[in-house]
């Protein structure tokens, strides 16, 4: 049994919903459990050295997804990540994309917003 079952079996004893390795969005999460109204997205690494800068940005990833799956599919709700600059770098551009963040600059926005 894996680490991850391992917690899920602990959760479920102690009353938790438990959805184990579940696709939400475009990622799948090691674990998510809901207990009244708290909900904790976890990533699980059962690795013998520390988890380092990338289990990190992934737990963030699985996090950010689930959110999203939660306001799009559950709520009906669509929330847009934007950055307004003028000038914005090649390697920031990338960094957006990879974000699913949108830039404008303030002149666009404005046309957006009409």
């Amino acid at each position: 049994m894996g680490l991850e079952e391992k917690i899920a079996e602990k959760a479920r004893a102690n009353g938790w919903h438990v959805e184990l390795r579940k696709k939400h969005g475009n990622r799948i999460q090691d674990l998510v459990l809901q207990r009244g109204g708290l909900v904790l997205v976890i990533q699980v690494k059962d690795l013998s050295s520390p988890a380092g800068p990338r289990a990190v940005t992934q737990a963030k990833k699985d996090f950010d997804e689930y959110i999203k799956h939660l306001l799009e599919k559950k709520l009906g709700i669509m929330v847009v990540p934007i950055l307004v600059s003028n000038r914005i770098s090649e390697r920031a551009k990338r960094r957006a994309l990879s974000y699913g963040i949108r830039h404008y600059k303030p002149n666009e926005l404005e046309k957006i917003l009409k």
